[in-house]
């Protein structure tokens, strides 16, 4: 469903509130733009017929994973934010090891997509982007970690 300009201001407004406008905002936004990408060639995938109805399933099931992950991720940027507000594009010291780690998260996402992409091409496997899916997986439980450890306050 594509939302009217009132409801995507409103959630514009929210996110600049929770996520600030600059890092944080920006590692939750490349996420999110990874997925928007690995659907979009799902969708293409899906509307070419050019992968059979079970891998297609493989795709979507793997794409229904990766979702999952949107909050999480945005828990992380909020509660970053919250104890790091605006700090322009520099990396808080204390966080520096979650923004690396949500920045690797993002490009295997970015890379998953790209395999899906290939592997709708005939050019790849539907193996290639379950593996490359799990390092996002397992990027974001890192990142959790890496949150859980560091201090209340400070920088």
């Amino acid at each position: 469903m594509i939302d009217g300009p009132f409801a995507r201001r409103r959630q514009a407004k929210k996110d600049e509130k929770e996520l600030g406008t600059e890092l944080w905002r920006r590692s939750h936004d490349w996420f999110v733009r990874s997925l928007d990408r690995y659907w979009h060639v799902v969708r293409e995938a899906e509307s070419a017929g050019s992968v059979p109805q079970e891998e297609l399933n493989g795709l979507v099931n793997a794409g229904n994973v990766l979702t999952d992950l949107v909050p999480r991720v945005r828990r992380l940027c909020v509660e970053a934010h919250q104890r790091h507000p605006e700090t322009g594009l520099q990396i808080p010291g204390a966080y520096s090891d979650v923004h690396r780690i949500l920045s690797r998260a993002a490009n295997d996402l970015a890379t998953t997509a790209q395999a899906a992409a290939m592997f709708r091409l005939g050019q790849s496997s539907l193996h290639s982007v379950g593996r490359r899916a799990e390092k996002v997986v397992t990027a974001v439980q890192e990142a959790e970690e890496a949150a859980a450890r560091r201090p209340e306050t400070g920088t």
